[in-house]
């Protein structure tokens, strides 16, 4: 991502996009015992070109100036994929994305559970979307456990770290569309990044993140999870 001139793509950034361990096979599908349910709804999608993204309440969104204060380089680029939060004053917003293991330039898809979970889902497969079920149908039992957001505004606000998150330096952000996955990874839009606006039914998610998993010889898959621990009043 390109503003006003300024580059923002750190290719494998440190941590976030390193490659698997050598000699430790990579993570592979385990019997099916927290199975995701299977009517998740596709609600957008987001492209990095590598940029983690953050996850934060609409409400404090202006808080971060990663591209206006350099707060990306500062914060971002070094965060290992263990770290999946980081302080926006007295707030904290979840880091999701990227992992450039399982693609460098790429859509990230974001989906709403019925019971209120948020899934963003970066995916690479012969069969992307059939990848994409695989990755929301993988147990959450092994995940690792991140830090808690709180979302009272009653919105969500999801946009690349290495913008600010209002005002002239930030990207715009879109209502989430409820609708059905795509069938097909595809190439970046023509027109400008976006973000994501998502109502929520919950005022604090959970986080876990679990990132490059091999389901087979052909589709990996790395995934983030916003589970609700509290329903919104």
């Amino acid at each position: 991502m390109t503003l006003a001139g300024k580059s923002t793509h750190v290719n494998n950034a440190p941590g976030r996009t390193a490659s698997p361990t050598p000699g430790v096979s990579p993570q592979r599908v385990l019997p099916d015992t927290r199975a995701m349910p299977d009517d998740w709804v596709h609600l957008g999608r987001l492209w990095t070109n590598g940029d983690p993204y953050l996850a934060v309440d609409a409400a404090v969104r202006h808080l971060w100036l990663g591209f206006s204060e350099d707060e990306y380089f500062d914060r971002i680029v070094d965060l290992g994929p263990e770290e999946t939060g980081i302080s926006l004053g007295e707030h904290t917003a979840a880091v999701v994305g990227a992992d450039g293991v399982v693609r460098d330039d790429s859509w990230m898809e974001v989906f709403e559970s019925p019971e209120g979970s948020i899934a963003i889902i970066q995916a690479s497969g012969d069969d992307y979307r059939k990848t994409l079920t695989a990755a929301l149908r993988y147990p959450g039992d092994s995940d690792d456990p991140g830090t808690t957001i709180h979302v009272r505004s009653g919105e969500l606000a999801v946009f690349s770290a290495a913008c600010d998150g209002a005002g002239e330096y930030s990207m715009t952000l879109r209502p989430a569309l409820p609708g059905r996955a795509p069938a097909e990874h595809g190439a970046p839009a023509r027109a400008a990044d976006t973000g994501l606006l998502v109502k929520t039914r919950s005022t604090r998610y959970r986080v876990e993140a679990r990132s490059y998993t091999e389901l087979d010889g052909a589709s990996c898959f790395a995934r983030w999870l916003l589970v609700p621990e509290q329903p919104a009043p």
